[in-house]
């Protein structure tokens, strides 16, 4: 029984009786690297690649495109969207793009504050008595909702 080899490019476990049959002892049957590692030779990984996200209030979008005529709010070094959003939500928590799952907080649809006031209905022009709905609005904007 002979000695099991890892090969140091595909990380495959290889039988040393396999590869003598082969005629193989020193090429991976899988990958076809070399299954030699020289002691000065670092094998490196291959790197992530990294984009540049911008994130801008106004809109509330996370893209990779930048306009001139914009001035992003914050600007995120990534190798994908989701490890933006990731550090979209820990510098901006109330953002938009964040989804928060919690139904007890009320937000404005248009601004996303949780700064909410409850206002009565006056009167009715159709029917000239009061109603008994109540609208909230919200302190920031001053968006009926």
């Amino acid at each position: 029984m002979g000695r099991t080899i890892l090969c140091p490019h595909c990380k495959s476990t290889l039988n040393e009786d396999i590869l003598k049959q082969r005629n193989s002892e020193n090429v991976c049957l899988v990958c076809g690297g070399s299954l030699i590692v020289d002691s000065d030779s670092s094998i490196e990984s291959p790197k992530e690649k990294t984009k540049w996200y911008y994130y801008d209030g106004g809109s509330a979008t996370l893209t990779t495109t930048l306009y001139d005529d914009e001035e992003p709010l914050y600007i995120f070094e990534a190798t994908d969207m989701k490890d933006a959003e990731q550090q979209l939500k820990e510098v901006l928590p109330n953002s938009p793009l964040v989804k928060n799952n919690s139904p007890d907080i009320v937000r404005c649809p248009r601004c996303r504050s949780t700064q909410i006031q409850m206002v009565p209905r006056k009167f009715s022009l159709l029917t000239g008595f009061a109603t008994n709905r109540i609208d909230r609005v919200c302190v920031k904007c001053q968006k009926r909702f």
